[in-house]
């Protein structure tokens, strides 16, 4: 018996993570949906058309918290947020934010941050302040570092340039955040 066996490719908002990745990877399988290939922002799948309907799979995509995207531009905003996030977990950070964005997107930074905040009503530069109080947070809470440390790794020279940030955006010190002893971060799948 001839399968009708049919494959799509969806570009999704807010899988900017490794976990996002593996939820929806191991929903769709559970539903007998082949998933070919998966990155962040985009999945490729093959299913039985006879079967199985593109409304269940839209269901587990929204049902996941996640949006189908088409248009170029929402695509192209969200890439920026993803390699946004790179830069500030997976780089060095000696390239400014704005290089890295041209170099990893091959686009012009003013195209990038007018897409950029006509979809998220924020601009990258805000986007990527937020994401580094979240990930100041992150390492504070690891407490493998000291403030010296953390602001070298968020790209800072020196302590006094996240401090005010951290206060400014947080109401409170890098000290008394760490005192708390509770987690108060937001998910940067929610910023």
């Amino acid at each position: 018996m001839k399968q009708d066996l049919t494959s799509q490719e969806f570009k999704i908002k807010g899988m900017i993570c490794s976990r996002c990745l593996k939820v929806l990877n191991s929903e769709l399988k559970e539903m007998a949906i082949e998933v070919v290939e998966i990155e962040l922002g985009r999945i490729l799948i093959r299913y039985n058309s006879a079967k199985i309907h593109e409304s269940l799979i839209r269901k587990i995509i929204n049902e996941n918290e996640f949006e189908i995207i088409w248009n170029k531009e929402s695509i192209q905003a969200e890439q920026t947020k993803r390699w946004v996030v790179n830069y500030l977990w997976g780089t060095s950070q000696e390239m400014n934010l704005s290089e890295y964005l041209v170099k990893k997107l091959n686009t012009n930074y003013n195209t990038l941050s007018r897409i950029f905040s006509k979809t998220f009503g924020k601009s990258i530069e805000r986007y990527s302040i937020l994401l580094k109080i979240e990930r100041a947070k992150e390492l504070i809470e690891n407490d493998k570092l000291s403030f010296s440390e953390i602001s070298y790794e968020l790209g800072y020279q020196n302590p006094s340039g996240l401090s005010r940030l951290f206060k400014k955006e947080t109401g409170m010190t890098l000290k008394e955040y760490k005192s708390l002893g509770e987690s108060r971060r937001v998910p940067i799948d929610r910023i």
